[in-house]
């Protein structure tokens, strides 16, 4: 099924709310911290704070989004524990976003679309090579231009996987690049016009959304207006939302009058309580207290 297709299924049964899996061990509650410095230790515990999110939080949210860096972070240990993660994530029937933020020339983001949104390498004998590390939808960054996107476009319209291309980004630095008026019209606007490029009718499912989609952070809502209706079709994910500073009510701007084309990500204001001493058992249910608080603030 289309990207955006099972997306907005899942959405119909749960939220807008996507839950961010950022491990951090200087945040999160004592009991999920590892018990040494050995890499089975490091791996028990990333895999088990990835777990407990998803544990907490389960049958309220449609998607988990897997930021990558705080795995990558530990090396070997850490991509083996992501691969794990995104496993158990698809176990509990969640639809995987992964935040890898890659862009590059063609060939290497043909290896990385390979990696992420096909899930296997094709030898030239015909000998195929999984990955564990598949998603169903990754973040890129457009910035190395339109050709650097090709790959992961053509692949995600063939597997049926999702892309959510950097266009107005959460962080205060944003605007170093993204606000640059050139012939008369913001970097970003510009992103939007190609993301909606992109978007043709063959990246479209029976949803009427594309699966080529935009990160439009939600600490920037003056802009959103204008964003929306340069990209009718893109979904846009909207990080920001809680330590950032953005708020949620703000992100109605993002979503079309159909009341669709956005998620809402938001990891720390979730996931790490002021409570570093709670048993898992609290920890799952501090989680899903907190998913239920902001659903009600977004309606």
């Amino acid at each position: 099924m289309h990207f955006a297709d099972r997306l907005f299924e899942k959405i119909s049964k749960t939220t807008c709310i996507v839950l961010g899996i950022d491990p951090n061990f200087s945040l999160m509650p004592k009991i999920l911290l590892p018990q040494s410095s050995s890499p089975a230790d490091v791996k028990e515990a990333l895999v088990g704070f990835s777990k407990a999110v998803i544990d907490g939080s389960h049958g309220l949210i449609p998607a988990v989004k897997f930021q990558s860096a705080y795995y990558e972070q530990f090396g070997s240990t850490g991509i083996a524990a992501l691969a794990q993660s995104i496993a158990y994530a698809k176990e509990r029937d969640l639809l995987v976003i992964l935040d890898v933020k890659r862009g590059d020339i063609g060939a290497t983001s043909t290896a990385y679309a390979k990696a992420y949104l096909a899930g296997y390498t094709e030898l030239p004998g015909g000998l195929n090579i999984k990955s564990d590390l598949e998603a169903d939808c990754i973040t890129i960054s457009p910035f190395l231009g339109d050709d650097s996107l090709q790959s992961f476009v053509d692949l995600a319209i063939k597997h049926q996987k999702g892309l959510f291309i950097l266009v107005k980004t959460s962080n205060p630095g944003s605007k170093t690049l993204q606000d640059l008026v050139v012939n008369g019209e913001s970097v970003s606007k510009k992103l939007a016009r190609l993301i909606h490029q992109l978007g043709t009718e063959e990246s479209v499912g029976k949803s009427g959304y594309s699966c080529i989609g935009a990160v439009v952070g939600a600490t920037y809502p003056e802009e959103v207006t204008e964003l929306r209706k340069l990209m009718p079709r893109a979904i846009h994910l909207v990080p920001g939302v809680g330590a950032q500073g953005g708020k949620i009510e703000t992100t109605k701007a993002n979503f079309n009058s159909d009341g669709k084309g956005a998620i809402i990500p938001i990891s720390r204001a979730v996931t790490y309580p002021s409570d570093l001493d709670l048993s898992l058992e609290e920890y799952h249910r501090v989680v899903g207290d907190a998913v239920r608080k902001y659903n009600l603030l977004l309606k």
